[in-house]
């Protein structure tokens, strides 16, 4: 599966997610780069035509577009259809590359040399007044409304897009495996804004460089678009092949990637120098090549999904249906494209910047505030996203995009006087009323939220004290503590540690933290645990889960009276079976064959009593791409757990069923019935598969016992998290369940009394 934004509808809303960089699907930052008129603008005239009989032709069919794209992303988003709706942030590049080259192809028509402080004052007038207010606004709302750990990620990643270095910033998240299953920043969307402005920020002075080359007169403007498309095609077809390669190396990153997505908006720029050769198209061919267009980036959002290598080459059918739309519209208005060119496509379009900016915070707000995510709730909270968008495009985004702020007046003081005047006359009193509005609306949600919250997370009342018998028998004590916590309406506020902080340690505290980490093989002594010179010996291998198990076996063999010693080692991201199971984490593949190797040999000259194999429940593919069932997983593990043949007997230790999305269920509105959640069917196939190997003589011990009571499973028991993430065990439950755990392998005859 294509790793990228991901998509999680275990709240109801969809977010975006790096399987998918996404989900289906990945986002966009929708690029609006009109700055005449609401519409987008082309000038239609042949080349050496005086600048002062160009004529400017507005392109209703390009807002068309606009509001396509962001409609699919929303919807995608929201309710996860249509499924290839991500592909509309592969629209949005190709229209701003075509727009953008375009103006600065005008610029120099007009004036024999490009403005780059003309360019870069339109970009910031029109690109930075909205996102930084939706930064401010996010971080501040999800200072509130989130847990902390998410609220100080939220804040950091709004830093990140501020600099327009997101995209970096969320493939790293999406290769570090200990945060690529965290729950998706309200402002990753941010990513494709950073990659469009990190092109922008070469481009133009490229371009000046191509310009300079081919003559800087107006006669030699054919020469300077034959130079510029020809370094254009150059780029589009290295970028192209760079994202073939990185899609199929590393998914995650090419999603993300500026390298891997230049072509995009290089393809754009391309159609942008030879647009010329469209103007004498007939209308009737231009209006077949655009219903051809049109058709083609409807189908891309129904036949692409997240299993697709995308980037490369899937994005090549958004992009090039794209190119022969807007192809199509050089020649002139395409009053035939009338499902995209018509009043409503051009308004949505006008204000799909706005909607893009809004849409993907107030998703990922809801999802906390109306997890039910009923048809009704989805309506409202598409009319927010809608209203929220008028908002800010009547009284932010238009007041900046159209002030003379940064714009050049040369030395005509009277002319630049004039036009902030006639600004203040159109926006001045409608921008300072709004944006007293804005502040007092934003102070009364604030001291909502605070009097909501005041005096943190409410305890929870004391639950039925343990019997004696529960007291004697840890297996009964520890499914009291779970039946508590499923019935428990508020979080306490003794939790030790608190949730916040065991989501931010994540496995830092784990005693064997480091005989999992990736990279060489540690050593042995360092990974063992107990009497070094005990009679018994446990290996404990496998990936992540066998690292959330690892303070449970130290316990054990620390509180045995020095019977057993116990190794525990394995490799976070690496499934300790005979195929190799694909895993993005940042090396980890590298490092997996030779670990599993090593411990093989190990336990071979060891003989131990037992070897327990932890892997987690979750479906997988091979590094070509082969999906395996959860039986073939299995099977594999079989085949893994055949090279220990010297060892005693084998144990096959399930994993906790998944656990709530602590990032999305866990927040000062939230209590614990929402992150209360069932066994997920994949874990009953896994867990029914591994019961074969009882034929063999092996054990299966089952997780449930000490992690789900009556099929549920709560996100804390007494008064310790049960997780740290969706998947792992904090390293003080698992410590806590070491007794339950000892008493369940003596009970199966593994272990002495």
């Amino acid at each position: 599966m294509v790793a990228r934004p991901r998509n999680d509808t275990s709240s109801g809303y969809t977010r975006l997610r790096p399987e998918q960089g996404s989900t289906t699907g990945g986002c966009v930052a929708v690029p609006i780069e009109t700055e005449k008129s609401a519409a987008s603008t082309v000038t239609e005239t042949p080349e050496g035509t005086p600048a002062s009989a160009q004529r400017t032709v507005l392109r209703p069919d390009i807002q068309g577009l606009r509001a396509l794209a962001v409609i699919a992303v929303i919807l995608n988003h929201a309710i996860g259809w249509p499924t290839g709706g991500f592909v509309g942030v592969d629209i949005f590049f190709v229209i701003s590359g075509f727009l953008i080259t375009g103006l600065l192809f005008r610029d120099h028509e007009r004036t024999v040399k490009i403005s780059l402080t003309g360019f870069y004052g339109r970009r910031v007038r029109r690109i930075v007044p909205a996102a930084v207010t939706v930064l401010i606004v996010t971080s501040v709302v999800g200072y509130f409304l989130f847990n902390t750990p998410r609220a100080m990620s939220t804040i950091w990643d709004s830093v990140q897009s501020f600099f327009f270095i997101a995209n970096w910033h969320f493939a790293a998240i999406g290769t570090d495996y200990f945060h690529a299953t965290d729950p998706a920043s309200p402002v990753q969307h941010y990513w494709s804004l950073s990659v469009e402005e990190q092109f922008y920020l070469v481009w133009p002075w490229l371009m000046v460089l191509l310009f300079a080359i081919a003559g800087k007169s107006v006669s030699k403007t054919q020469r300077g678009r034959v130079v510029v498309g020809v370094v254009m095609a150059v780029i589009v077809a290295a970028s192209f092949a760079y994202a073939m390669w990185e899609t199929a190396t590393d998914p995650t990153v090419a999603y993300f990637s500026t390298f891997s997505r230049v072509w995009e908006l290089g393809i754009g720029a391309l159609l942008a120098a030879v647009a010329p050769l469209f103007l004498k198209v007939p209308t009737a061919v231009r209006a077949i090549v655009g219903w051809i267009g049109l058709a083609g980036i409807i189908a891309s959002f129904f036949m692409i999904t997240d299993a697709l290598p995308f980037p490369g080459p899937w994005a090549a059918l958004p992009v090039g249906a794209t190119i022969l739309v807007l192809a199509a519209g050089i020649g002139g208005h395409q009053k035939y494209l009338f499902p995209i060119a018509n009043p409503v496509g051009v308004f949505f379009g006008n204000i799909s910047y706005s909607l893009y900016l809004w849409h993907f915070p107030v998703i990922t707000f809801a999802a906390i505030l109306i997890p039910k995510n009923t048809p009704y709730d989805t309506a409202i909270v598409l009319a927010a996203i809608l209203i929220i968008s008028l908002v800010s495009y009547f009284l932010i985004e238009q007041p900046f995009h159209r002030s003379p702020w940064l714009k050049s007046f040369g030395k005509d003081r009277e002319l630049k006087q004039k036009a902030w005047q006639d600004w203040r006359d159109r926006f001045g009193t409608q921008f300072i009323l709004s944006t007293i509005g804005v502040i007092a609306i934003a102070s009364v949600v604030i001291v909502a939220t605070g009097i909501a919250t005041k005096g943190g997370i409410p305890q929870q009342a004391a639950g039925p004290a343990a019997s004696t018998s529960q007291q004697e028998d840890p297996i009964a004590q520890v499914q009291a503590d779970l039946a508590n916590a499923v019935g428990a309406q508020q979080w306490p506020s003794n939790l030790s540690p608190s949730l916040d902080s065991a989501i931010s340690n994540n496995s830092r505290d784990n005693p064997a933290n480091a005989c999992f980490a990736v990279g060489n093989t540690p050593d042995f002594g360092s990974c063992t645990w107990g009497n070094s010179n005990a009679a018994n010996h446990m290996y404990v291998v496998g990936d992540s889960e066998a690292l959330s198990y690892a303070p449970a076996f130290k316990a054990i063999a620390e509180n045995t009276g020095g019977s057993w010693k116990i190794t525990t080692i394995g490799l976070y991201g690496c499934r300790f079976t005979d195929a190799l199971i694909q895993n993005d984490g940042a090396g980890v593949m590298d490092a997996c064959a030779q670990r599993k190797q090593d411990i093989a040999a190990k336990i071979a000259g060891d003989h131990p009593q037992l070897v327990v194999i932890a892997n987690a429940f979750a479906l997988g593919q091979t590094q070509d791409g082969t999906g395996l069932s959860a039986a073939q997983m299995v099977q594999s593990t079989f085949a893994e757990a055949a090279k220990y043949d010297s060892a005693g007997k084998i144990v096959y230790l399930t994993p906790p069923p998944l656990g709530a999305e602590l990032g999305s269920c866990y927040s000062a509105v939230s209590s614990p019935q929402n992150c209360n959640v069932g066994i997920d069917p994949v874990w009953n196939q896994f867990e029914k598969a591994s019961e074969a190997s009882e034929a063999n003589g092996d054990h299966v011990i089952s997780s449930l016992p000490f992690s789900c009571y009556n099929g549920i499973c709560p996100a804390f028991a007494g008064t310790i998290p049960t997780k740290y993430d969706t998947v792992h065990m904090t390293p003080e439950y698992s410590t806590q369940i070491a007794r339950a755990l000892w008493t369940t392998f003596v009970n199966a005859g593994l272990m002495q009394p």
